[in-house]
């Protein structure tokens, strides 16, 4: 079963982008679209969870959970939402690795609240986001030197 859920989540996953670009390209307001988005997980996840343990225990969590819960979810909610006002004026490849980057708060609250033991493949995860971000950071850079050196370039031409 945990093959099916995770079959599951990287499919929702990866529709997410394509909504999220085909709701730009239609001029849907962002905030609508996070709010259904957030929504419809929130009902997918009460209805499954109740499905599985009950509903009086999908309700009886420790409180540091649902603390830890509401404030991830705040978070991926910011996160989409800047990704949806970004997408607009950049590569959908770049805000969207870095919202798949995004996991590395979670993964880092993982280890530091519930003391969590950092396996060599989930270490080497988290060396690999530093990577990620660090290409990231180079590219914007070269990007943002190519695009004045090519506006400098422009300028000369239209003094002559």
């Amino acid at each position: 079963m945990p093959h099916v859920f995770l079959i599951i989540a990287v499919a929702s996953f990866g529709m997410l982008g394509v909504t999220h670009k085909i709701a730009d390209h239609r001029g849907c307001r962002p905030e609508g679209i996070n709010f259904i988005l957030f929504l419809v997980a929130a009902i997918t996840m009460l209805i499954v969870s109740s499905w599985r343990m009950g509903l009086a225990k999908v309700f009886d969590v420790p409180t540091i959970a649902w603390a830890t819960a509401l404030i991830c979810g705040f978070l991926a909610a910011t996160a989409i939402l800047s990704f949806q006002h970004g997408v607009r004026f950049g590569k959908i490849s770049t805000s969207w690795l870095v919202i798949n980057l995004s996991m590395a708060l979670p993964t880092v609250l993982s280890i530091l609240i519930y003391h969590e033991a950092v396996s060599l493949r989930r270490g080497l995860g988290l060396v690999l986001t530093v990577v990620a971000l660090t290409i990231l950071w180079l590219e914007r850079k070269r990007e943002e030197k190519s695009a004045m050196a090519s506006a400098a370039a422009s300028v000369t031409l239209g003094e002559r």
